[in-house]
């Protein structure tokens, strides 16, 4: 009898042992396909973003830079192509900033919107004002063409006049002129009147101090 008993328990065990490995020879496919659909997916969560910087004339591809901030943290830069063309690859869902730097001229910052639901859609607008939305092909275009040296002021003829020296020359040459054309007669008697009222500032002068 207890050789018979042990015999059952040896073969309970040995089905337990069988049953236990047929699972894990079930569960070892689903949790590879799981593994690859993990994989998988997080190779979907990466896309290209692709644009094109609009090149004015004299301005070349090498002489532009495009800076692209991935949601706020990660910098990354490239160099658009002769045409302008730029590409980011492996670009990860969410909201990115894509700025350019061209000698000479100003571009606005793009506010990137990749859609995760939308198989990596891209929405580009500016960051300034996000009613300005860029179409299809995320073209970049310049806003205006900056000048580093500062304009030479053209000659103005009447700030020139109103100098306060030109204006004490003017009034000197008017002062010398209209006494050459007065009559000298005139210019006597006028210089008898100056005379005559310094003369009597200097005795009013020295009233004053015999009363004091």
């Amino acid at each position: 009898k207890k050789t018979n008993q042990s015999t059952e328990n040896i073969l309970e065990m040995l089905r337990s042992i069988a049953t236990l490995g047929l699972l894990c020879l079930l569960c070892a496919p689903a949790a590879v396909v799981g593994q690859g659909k993990s994989e998988s997916l997080m190779v979907a969560e990466f896309y290209p973003v692709e644009g094109q910087v609009q090149l004015p004339e004299g301005l070349k591809a090498s002489m532009v830079e495009i800076t692209l901030t991935v949601s706020g943290k990660e910098v990354r830069k490239s160099f658009p192509r002769a045409d302008g063309a730029f590409k980011f690859s492996d670009v990860p869902p969410g909201t990115h900033l894509i700025e350019v730097v061209a000698l000479g001229y100003f571009y606005p910052s793009i506010r990137v919107d990749v859609s995760a639901k939308f198989n990596g859609k891209v929405h580009a607008a500016w960051a300034e004002d996000r009613r300005k939305v860029l179409g299809p092909g995320l073209v970049i275009q310049p806003l205006k063409k900056l000048d580093y040296f500062e304009k030479r002021q053209e000659f103005n003829l009447w700030a020139f006049i109103m100098n306060p020296m030109m204006l004490m020359f003017i009034f000197t040459l008017v002062c010398v002129v209209v006494l050459s054309n007065i009559d000298p007669e005139t210019l006597k008697e006028m210089q008898a009147q100056a005379q005559a009222q310094q003369n009597a500032e200097r005795e009013a002068a020295a009233a004053s101090r015999k009363k004091q």
